[in-house]
């Protein structure tokens, strides 16, 4: 099947994957159309550096032991990327597909496209063809092109097939060009529990090193130092809904300034504005955390006193050098509700002492991310668990890190929501003393618990690290549970 005078040299492609969390690659197919015919093909299996659903290996045929010797994504991504890079790509379903590239790309810390071109076989279908089948096997069915389902490079070439047929049959490809953005995120929107009134920071101890933000905007060609108060998001804890009412519900807790810190110095200009928010929603948890405890008191509203009962502060404490310069100002300062995030965890921390005091709420600790993620160590968490529980205060093991080392082996784990459940799975949270916040309507009435929020919790909810700290799912469908478990 030839198209003359195709004006686009066109790279059909098509990823397999290795679990439900389709965040890593565990094969790839590329077909390439060049002068309206298929002139090169490639594939390859990939080492997801993860672990395999057993539905996806009887879909793809794809396990641990096919992946066993493969190259890394990263590995693969120095040859394929002169191919992927060299014309309009097409996939069928392609933003599942480009979405999968995207992530993989993110987490490995390859720098690409912030956006690319494409077009998409199932979106040209319906359009061409609106009483036909659109599912790939459909397609080839209709058009009688051979199709072994779901092996990536059959799938690819299918996909450049159909998109053959379709231009053969008068398609103008132009018409189905879209582009795909692999970042969609915006600084100023919000998700579910964070509340992010500016956005920038300056690195200023042992834990910045690898900064998440920092490394994200890089990413995206953005600079993390630029410090700038967001838009659309300053006043998200007082946005409404189309019924009028809060879109954050009483009860909730808004994780504040987590591209940031709080009490930074350049945000000086707008934190009282921000703390007037916080005053206005006494019905709404607001979780602080800074590196700059120091700054804390100057920084406090007029009417602060001892305290505002819906306000905790928090102090990242990455290493034993930073508890004992950071959890003493901690104590010393006026706050209801105070707690302690051991995150990065780069080093082993003793807290005690700190502990010993009864001020401390909460410790939650969690492994680093993102490139040059150094590794947290089993016995580390457990000591703190144990001096945690010692005193009766909340522990969260919120997730390993990338590089978490047990017995004296590392182990490698790239995805997310992995080091989340790996978290859960070690047993090490634990559930002390509950903080009693007193939260109050507009008028000062204390809220009773029926007029609070109740959080939804998903089946995979169950298995996450995080979830004694959260503030339930916001159901975006990422993971495609939507089945409520309580």
């Amino acid at each position: 099947m030839a198209v003359k005078g195709l004006p686009y040299r066109i790279v059909a492609f098509d990823v397999e994957t290795p679990n439900r969390y389709n965040d890593r690659i565990s094969a790839i197919g590329i077909s390439v159309i060049e002068n309206g015919e298929i002139t090169e093909e490639f594939y390859s299996n990939v080492d997801p550096e993860t672990f395999f659903d057993s539905f996806n290996t009887e879909l793809t045929g794809l396990s641990e032991e096919t992946a066993r010797g493969s190259p890394s994504f990263p590995e693969l991504w120095e040859t394929i990327e002169p191919l992927m890079s060299s014309g309009l790509l097409t996939a069928h379903n392609a933003t599942f597909d480009l979405t999968v590239l995207g992530k993989c790309l993110k987490d490995y810390g390859i720098s690409w496209r912030a956006r690319t071109r494409y077009v998409c076989t199932v979106r040209m279908g319906r359009l061409l063809l609106p009483g036909v089948s659109h599912t790939l096997d459909g397609l080839c069915d209709y058009y009688g092109i051979e199709l072994d389902h779901h092996r990536a490079a059959s799938d690819a070439r299918a996909c450049a097939e159909i998109l053959l047929r379709y231009l053969d049959g008068g398609a103008d490809i132009s018409k189905h060009i879209r582009t795909f953005t692999f970042d969609k995120t915006r600084e100023e929107s919000q998700t579910h529990d964070i509340w992010n009134p500016w956005h920038g920071c300056r690195k200023c101890s042992e834990g910045c090193e690898n900064c998440y933000m920092f490394y994200l905007d890089s990413f995206n060609g953005k600079d993390g130092g630029e410090i700038y108060r967001t838009k659309a998001g300053f006043s998200y804890p007082l946005s409404k809904d189309r019924a009028g009412n809060y879109k954050v519900k009483s009860g909730e807790t808004l994780r504040v300034c987590m591209t940031s810190d709080f009490f930074l110095e350049e945000a000086d200009e707008w934190r009282s504005e921000a703390w007037e928010i916080i005053k206005q929603r006494p019905d709404v948890r607001f979780f602080l955390l800074t590196k700059r405890p120091g700054r804390v008191e100057s920084c406090l509203p007029p009417d602060w006193g001892d305290g505002w009962e819906n306000v905790m502060l928090n102090v990242t404490c990455e290493n034993q050098r930073r508890a004992d310069e950071r959890a003493p100002i901690l104590l010393s300062l006026p706050f209801k509700h105070k707690g302690i995030m051991c995150a990065p965890f780069i080093g082993e921390v003793s807290l005690e002492k700190y502990l010993a005091s009864g001020q401390i709420e909460q410790v939650l600790c969690d492994g680093e991310n993102y490139a040059g993620a150094r590794p947290c160590r089993y016995e580390w968490v457990k000591a703190l668990r144990d001096e945690c529980e010692k005193y009766d205060v909340t522990f969260v093991f919120c997730g390993t890190g990338r590089r978490f080392v047990k017995d004296g082996k590392t182990y490698k784990i790239e995805n997310s929501a992995t080091q989340k459940s790996q978290a859960h799975k070690s047993g090490l949270s634990y559930r002390g003393k509950k903080p009693v916040y007193r939260l109050t309507d507009e008028w000062g009435y204390d809220l009773t618990p029926d007029k609070l929020h109740t959080p939804y919790f998903g089946r995979r909810c169950a298995e996450c690290g995080m979830r004694p700290a959260c503030n339930g799912c916001s159901r975006c469908g990422k993971c495609g549970d939507d089945n409520m478990l309580y």
